[in-house]
């Protein structure tokens, strides 16, 4: 069965009651919005949850703070040879807000789960649990497992960096992410800050008196537009091209004063093996080049967000053994490379092969109905049953 076969999903035979779908249910129904966000609890309850559902299944587990209220769940299970395979996905979400359906309350209709988190990722989270949980009755496998359920993925990425501080290894990673039952080899990465242009208040009668920030913002906003044409001239067989995007924008005291500060967030999409640090710093130098702006000061800001992007080869083991997992349950995984950026490529930056894979599209992830098709979760859980019982090499 191609993938495309299982993006809308039906009942089709499959029952609700299979444990990973009822499992699925029930961490959607625990709220774990990143505290970045005004709704954010965390993930506390939610780790709370995986590590007792693991421990009453016979597995190893460790929790392992990362900040406070705020700890990765790393289960595992033992096996029978030296290879040690790590599962990885996370188990924060974005914000609940504006959602059109009740983002607790998952829903099962149309052989779809509804939810915040349903497809980004706790459809991962299912899947490889249960998988575990299912590989663990057989007993010990051919290679040891390893999953980890981190934090903070939705914003800064403290959960994976925390894993592999602590000199974490493994001789390959699966990171659960909505790839539609795809392999993913190539993501791109971020830089993120901000733009800051200044000017004089006055009374808003008498304009001339004063110089406005916003008005000098609107020049940088067009040589932005500029830069982000210039940076779509490179593409990436896989990702595309780079982007450059203005997210936030706030400026003025008010309505009756000339502005005299503005500021804009920008976010900066990087190729796989673009530093992104390097790219901040050629977008500064592209600003303090252009002659409309050279009237006045830009100020930019030191990157408030730096993550690498990520490529492994597609002729690698781990990924034709993932390819092989697949076709062994019928499905036919196309290669690809995606557009977001995630916890992998921390993983690939420290020795850790790592590709993505997992039920739902990233058309449905932080939707205002979010939600992932039953049958992609079902079949993620058997790829991954397959894969941790492979014959070693």
């Amino acid at each position: 069965m191609h993938c495309d076969a299982l993006k809308e999903g039906s009942n089709n035979g499959v029952s609700e009651l299979e444990p990973v779908v009822r499992l699925l249910r029930d961490l959607v129904a625990i709220a774990s919005v990143n505290p970045c966000f005004d709704d954010g609890t965390g993930e506390k309850e939610i780790a709370e949850f995986v590590a007792t559902y693991a421990q009453k299944a016979g597995l190893e587990v460790h929790r392992i703070p990362v900040d406070e209220g705020r700890e990765n769940v790393l289960i595992g299970l033992v096996g029978q040879g030296a290879e040690t395979v790590l599962w990885e996905t996370h188990m924060d979400t974005v914000t609940a807000q504006g959602m059109t359906i009740p983002p607790f309350d998952p829903k099962l209709e149309d052989g779809k789960v509804f939810g915040r988190g349903a497809c980004d990722a706790k459809a991962s989270l299912a899947a490889m649990l249960q998988a575990l949980v299912e590989v663990a009755k057989r007993g010990s496998p051919p290679r040891t497992i390893w999953l980890a359920a981190v934090v903070d993925e939705e914003n800064g990425f403290r959960g994976v960096q925390k894993l592999v501080e602590s000199g974490f290894r493994a001789n390959y990673a699966v990171v659960g992410e909505p790839t539609e039952l795809n392999i993913a080899i190539a993501h791109k990465g971020t830089v993120r800050g901000s733009i800051i242009t200044r000017g004089i208040s006055a009374h808003s009668s008498q304009p001339e008196k004063g110089i406005n920030a916003i008005l000098r913002m609107a020049r940088v906003l067009l040589a932005l537009e500029r830069y982000d044409a210039e940076l779509k001239m490179q593409v990436h067989p896989l990702v595309g091209s780079p982007t450059l995007v203005a997210t936030v924008i706030q400026g003025g005291r008010g309505l009756n004063l000339v502005p005299d500060f503005c500021q804009v967030k920008v976010d900066r999409r990087t190729l796989p093996n673009e530093d992104p640090a390097v790219a901040w710093e050629d977008l500064k130098r592209f600003l303090q080049t252009q002659p409309e702006l050279l009237e006045f000061e830009v100020e930019v800001s030191e990157p408030e967000l730096l993550n690498w992007g990520m490529e492994i080869p597609a002729d690698s083991v781990p990924v034709q053994r993932l390819s092989v997992a697949c076709q062994q349950v019928g499905l036919q995984p196309q290669i690809i490379g995606v557009r977001y950026t995630s916890d992998a490529s921390f993983l690939v930056r420290n020795g850790i092969p790592a590709m993505l894979f997992g039920p739902g599209s990233i058309e449905q992830a932080h939707t205002a109905d979010e939600w992932v098709a039953i049958e992609q979760v079902i079949a993620a859980q058997k790829v991954l049953e397959v894969l941790a019982m492979m014959p070693n090499p």
